[in-house]
């Protein structure tokens, strides 16, 4: 059953290059967050962090903290996360980072690979946690 009382809230936008809110960071439905897709990019240059797949899946687990921080949730809350993949030989350095990020018991999780639409993107991450009363 959908709690009545609950209202869909943002939190954070990304102009995406223009100055209109395009989408929102996260959006809070009660005690639950749902983050957007997470990317290495740059949003004032809209340009990927680093050709190094470590380097953009720790920039995006940063990005990825920040936003639970200001949501009122944090890793220790996460609850599922998908994981795009452009190559699949990046899969055993994201359990590694994974294995780093996440504590124990670990989210539920997909990983899968796919194309992006930012040439030189290998990775984006979507989160779903809670946020503790």
């Amino acid at each position: 059953m959908i709690d009545s009382m609950a209202t869909r809230q943002a939190v954070g936008s990304l102009p995406l290059g223009g100055t209109e809110p395009l989408i929102s960071t996260a959006v809070r439905w009660g005690d639950l967050v749902f983050l957007s897709g997470r990317a290495p990019i740059d949003v004032a240059t809209m340009t990927v962090v680093s050709d190094d797949f470590e380097e953009q899946a720790r920039d995006v687990l940063r990005t990825i903290g920040e936003t639970l921080t200001e949501a009122g949730s944090g890793f220790e809350h996460v609850l599922r996360v998908v994981c795009y993949l452009r190559r699949a030989e990046d899969f055993a350095a994201w359990n590694r980072l994974w294995a780093e990020t996440f504590p124990a018991p670990r989210p539920a999780r997909t990983t899968v690979c796919a194309e992006f639409v930012l040439p030189g993107m290998l990775i984006e991450v979507e989160v779903t946690a809670g946020v503790p009363s």
